[in-house]
């Protein structure tokens, strides 16, 4: 049975820690706890998991970690934390440091996805931010939808030293037929070899009664673009109940790359987010 790391999941404690995003979403604003998340992936052979922040208030990103980082202990599962942090913060070096002194944490994510302004990421303060990131060994989740990518490209050319991983397949607007200009944007984000890319995050960005069909074209390209040594498969689970459940977004994206070999499926579920979170 194929072996997989899940680069992106998630878990939350809505009673003890603050998220703000959640508002809004009612299907989502309970806790989830490991056992939630075994249950989900059932059968697949789930063997470590990547805890990506849950975007938790700005005062709760230590406090999420050292929860995180007591789950890990005693379930096993977690085996690296991407965690958040306000990097445009002029201060902010102080709680990378904090955040860098847990053995998990192996990469820090500031989401652009809800922010307002679409240069969010091409700002000066946000770009000197993630340029602290290779002092502590430090990768860095790149969260930007589709008509934000312009930004995260001027990001990824002002930190050449920075290891970035583009999270949920750069947010196409798959539910409105939107190929362009993402195809084309994240072609040249493929460019740099310092850039990799989770596919996830894609059922919810989809029409409401999705289809596999309808989404293996954005799959077929980022596997053009980056190859199947650059891509890492993520769930964005528990979000992506909000679409689909685990075992139908693993299906739709097996029957989108069901011509790979099995060295090819072996690096996409498994080599690749081993080597690239460290673990």
């Amino acid at each position: 049975m194929q072996k997989i790391i899940d680069t992106h999941q998630h878990l939350w404690d809505v009673a003890n820690l603050e998220y703000p995003w959640l508002e809004g979403f009612d299907l989502l604003e309970q806790k989830y706890t490991p056992q939630d998340y075994r249950e989900a992936f059932g059968s697949l052979n789930v063997v470590k998991s990547v805890h990506v922040e849950g975007d938790p208030a700005e005062t709760h990103v230590v406090q999420e970690v050292e929860w995180l980082s007591k789950i890990a202990e005693e379930d096993g599962m977690i085996g690296a934390i991407a965690a958040a942090a306000p990097l445009e913060n002029p201060d902010v070096e102080s709680t990378i440091e904090q955040l860098a002194s847990f053995k998990l944490v192996v990469g820090i994510r500031r989401m652009a996805w809800h922010n307002p302004d679409n240069q969010f990421y091409a700002s000066p303060e946000l770009i000197n931010g993630v340029k602290l990131l290779p002092k502590y060994g430090l990768t860095f989740e790149l969260c930007a939808k589709h008509d934000q990518l312009n930004a995260a490209i001027e990001l990824v050319e002002a930190t050449p030293d920075v290891t970035h991983a583009i999270n949920h397949c750069g947010g196409p607007n798959i539910k409105d037929d939107e190929f362009e200009p993402w195809a084309t944007h994240m072609k040249k984000l493929a460019v740099f070899q310092n850039v990799s890319c989770k596919v996830s995050g894609i059922v919810t960005t989809a029409s409401e009664n999705w289809t596999p069909e309808e989404l293996k074209p954005y799959i077929r390209h980022l596997v053009e673009s980056f190859g199947y040594d650059r891509l890492m498969f993520g769930s964005d689970w528990p979000v992506c109940t909000l679409a689909a459940e685990y075992q139908e977004w693993y299906d739709a994206l097996a029957f989108a790359i069901d011509d790979a070999s099995e060295t090819e499926k072996n690096r996409f579920f498994y080599q690749n987010g081993l080597e690239f979170y460290k673990m």
